[in-house]
């Protein structure tokens, strides 16, 4: 049964602004979004029952209330949306939902109501704190489809998924549903941004359902294909939706191709966003009368470009500012924000691009550490000359979860439990995808003070085992973006480096343990099975080589008479990490992408960055089933 460890964190996610494309997602057109700094913060409490209470301070006892984890589909009012109910309900249905309860106090500066998606990000903050509680983090854009679920699909709602992709990506994206993702991330933009908030409440759902339906409802009635509908046959309030759609259309193009050059004509995305918002003023009709002052305000204080966005019918607006020698100019921000201002009722932000969802993890996490456990194992199956009892013990399960020692206790258990306690708090743990013992072991027992996050390491079609570590580092990082600001230790899970180890390397940004192949306790004949490294007189890393002939082994003694080995415990910055495995090639032998090769071309690419450490100390390794009958000797 899970432990109840009273958790206490903080999740976010930013709101957002809609550049171009306004009122298209729902259509399966691109649109262009900025997550911006103003963010739905909520702190989290763990309970030890199976109660949620949430509440914001900011908007009163009208905004609070509790959920029972056992009763949730009784709470149901019928007619009303409540996204974060159905959030919970969705996650019990998928089996995602926390054992334990928590209180949530909500604190946001995004404005509600008001079309910068305080709702999406609401939710997507709402979620990421239930992954974290049940231990199901996904990545940003599964958690963005977690949320479109919740808040779209289950009530039928009008609405495409950019608010959801915007609040859990964050930055500058195109979301695109042709697209691999339904997103492409775009650059630093030429300009800065004002947001203005009307402080009128806008009406989401009218407008979302007049603006989507009565579009799509033409397009249907006309082939299907906006471009092929013959205009000639519309009446007049048909024909200025089409045209107004094409247009709108056009403009988020050109946009587009203009936002993904280096060089952007910051005059050209403004006369660009004045006629966009021209179309949603008068074929869409959802401007108002104060919105339009606020537009006309900032274009007279000297922005280039102004539009409302959001459903519109109230909410807010935004103006660009041209950047000047790609920095900001402050002075002209604030003579906008002065001016918009001066509209009855109107606030103004300086707004700039946001990092997404943020599950609070990375202000807690210390020495992450990915644990290589997905391999085929082939090695380890070849059961012949062993015992019965261990033949039968190593064909049956992972290797890092054979069980050892005499409480036939899962070898990576002992190896987790040394990682925690040389300091680290968070492990991911790379898994295969037939692997169904590792993350059901380790749900029912837990190890206190240390998270547990877990990848899977799929096979691809075309093979019959993965495409090797590299890939597997790959995978794990890509699925961790949180962990982006830290240096991140890999090793593998089948074996268990001497004591220290691992305080060693967290002393480092970057750097490798480089052991005396002397005092592994492993036979002498086993040492060309690993890789050997080569140091230059100052201790940085200047080659790896992999499997190196008995011939050549002298040429790689230390000036110290050792002959050092790579036992897969290297240590990188995530960028670092992520520039070296996303392009190594298959290994000519074993056809895998194998992570020594991987870090030797880094390293060869950036000499005297990696450190090498001096270590000594007895290994123990499981690679072979004879392996493991000396391992539990030790261990006995």
């Amino acid at each position: 049964m899970d432990s109840y460890v009273n958790r206490k964190f903080t999740v976010s996610a930013p709101g957002r602004v809609c550049l171009y494309g306004e009122h298209q997602d729902y259509l399966r057109m691109p649109s262009i979004v900025m997550a911006v700094n103003l963010r739905c913060r909520i702190h989290i409490e763990e309970r030890k029952d199976r109660i949620v209470v949430w509440s914001s301070p900011k908007l009163g006892k009208d905004f609070s209330g509790e959920f029972d984890l056992d009763s949730l589909e009784t709470s149901e009012i019928s007619g009303v949306q409540n996204h974060l109910l159905s959030s919970l309900i969705v996650a019990k249905r998928e089996g995602r939902l926390p054992k334990f309860g928590w209180n949530a106090t909500i604190d946001s500066d995004v404005p509600v109501q008001a079309g910068c998606s305080s709702s999406s990000a609401l939710l997507v903050a709402w979620i990421a704190a239930m992954q974290r509680l049940s231990g199901h983090i996904t990545t940003a854009i599964e958690l963005a489809g977690q949320a479109f679920n919740a808040e779209v699909s289950y009530y039928d709602a009008p609405g495409g998924n950019m608010d959801q992709i915007a609040c859990s990506v964050g930055g500058s994206l195109r979301v695109d549903p042709n697209e691999k993702d339904g997103y492409k991330k775009l650059g630093n933009s030429s300009f800065d941004l004002v947001l203005g908030d009307s402080n009128t409440p806008k009406d989401t759902i009218g407008i979302l359902a007049r603006c989507k339906f009565a579009r799509l409802n033409i397009l249907e009635k006309n082939g299907g294909v906006w471009d092929e509908i013959d205009l000639k046959k519309l009446n007049e309030v048909d024909l200025s939706l089409v045209e107004g759609t094409i247009r709108n259309r056009d403009i988020e193009r050109t946009a587009s191709s203009k936002l993904l050059t280096e060089h952007q004509s910051v005059e050209d995305l403004g006369a660009l966003m004045c006629e966009h918002h021209s179309i949603l003023r008068d074929v869409l009709k959802i401007s108002t009368p104060r919105i339009e002052k606020m537009c006309d305000a900032a274009m007279n204080a000297g922005a280039i470009g102004a539009k409302i966005f959001g459903s519109g019918g109230g909410g807010c607006m935004i103006a660009m500012v041209p950047k000047i020698n790609e920095k900001s100019n402050f002075s002209l921000i604030a003579q906008i924000q002065s001016s918009i201002e001066r509209v009855e009722g109107s606030l103004t932000y300086h707004v700039e691009s946001e990092p997404g969802v943020d599950w609070g993890l990375s202000a807690d996490v210390m020495n992450p550490v990915i644990i290589l456990a997905a391999g085929a194992s082939s090695r380890m199956k070849s059961v012949e000359g062993v015992s019965e009892d261990i033949a039968k013990e190593v064909t049956s399960r992972p290797k890092a979860m054979l069980r050892v020692g005499d409480g036939k206790i899962p070898f990576l258990e002992l190896l987790l439990k040394r990682i925690k306690k040389e300091g680290s708090n968070c492990v991911i743990v790379v898994v295969g995808e037939k692997d169904h013992i590792t993350k059901t072991y380790f749900s029912s027992n837990p190890i206190e003070g240390l998270e547990i996050r877990y990848v899977v390491q799929k096979i691809p079609e075309d093979r019959i085992k993965p495409l090797g570590t590299a890939d597997a580092v790959e995978r794990a990082l890509l699925s961790n973006p949180d962990l982006s600001n830290h240096s991140i230790v890999v090793c593998n899970g089948d074996n268990m480096p001497p004591e220290e180890s691992f305080s060693e390397i967290f002393k480092f940004n970057c750097a490798m343990l480089a052991y005396d192949s002397s005092k592994l306790g492993l036979p002498e004949d086993r040492v060309s099975v690993f890789a050997v490294v080569d140091i230059d007189s100052e201790g940085y890393l200047k080659q790896i080589i992999e499997k190196p002939s008995k011939e050549t082994l002298p040429n790689f003694i230390q000036s110290d008479g050792t002959l050092r080995v790579s036992m897969n415990t290297f240590k990188m910055s995530f960028p670092d990490f992520i520039t070296a495995v996303k392009d190594c090639p298959l290994d000519d032998v074993r056809n895998e992408k194998e992570l020594p090769t991987a870090v030797d071309r880094w390293v060869t690419e950036n000499p005297r960055k990696m450190s090498a450490i001096n270590f000594g100390g007895e290994f123990l390794d499981l690679t072979h089933p004879r392996d493991f009958e000396f391992v539990i000797k030790k261990l006995q």
